[in-house]
């Protein structure tokens, strides 16, 4: 299936495009993973979403895709020693495309770490697995963290 991209949001204009495009993952298979492996030993997942972050997958950094080029090669070093990484935004069709293709064309040829792009991004989980309590995390609306 070949995945729709959406067009380039005037923020990445200043940065390059990416050469990668990474696999991707389904919900299911991440369920799995998170079931079954280590998070932050085994596989991380990165949520590239700044404004929009209402609902998460359970255990997701925040690493917005407006700041993920620039800190690219300190991400890198971090990064790479985790065999999955799992970018997701909203619907995974621009900013976790774009910053995992990013992190992809940065790795070397023999990097042990493989890259993947949730399918259908926070909406696909949210119908998924929006009322598991386990796999994701509804923010609080008022802001306090309660």
């Amino acid at each position: 299936m070949e995945r729709l991209s959406k067009p380039t949001p005037s923020w990445a204009l200043s940065f390059p495009q990416p050469r990668s495009r990474p696999s991707s993952m389904s919900p299911d298979a991440l369920q799995r993973l998170m079931t079954t492996k280590v998070a932050a030993v085994d596989f991380i997942v990165i949520d590239v979403r700044r404004t929009d972050v209402d609902v998460v997958v359970s255990g997701a950094i925040n690493l917005p895709a407006q700041t993920f080029y620039p800190l690219l090669p300190t991400l890198t070093t971090i990064l790479e020693k985790i065999p999955i990484v799992v970018f997701y935004c909203s619907s995974s069709l621009g900013r976790a495309t774009r910053c995992a293709g990013w992190f992809e064309d940065v790795l070397l040829s023999d990097s042990k770490c493989k890259v993947f792009i949730l399918e259908g991004g926070m909406k696909a989980w949210s119908v998924r697995f929006g009322e598991d309590k386990q796999m994701t995390i509804t923010m609080p609306e008022d802001g306090t963290g309660k």
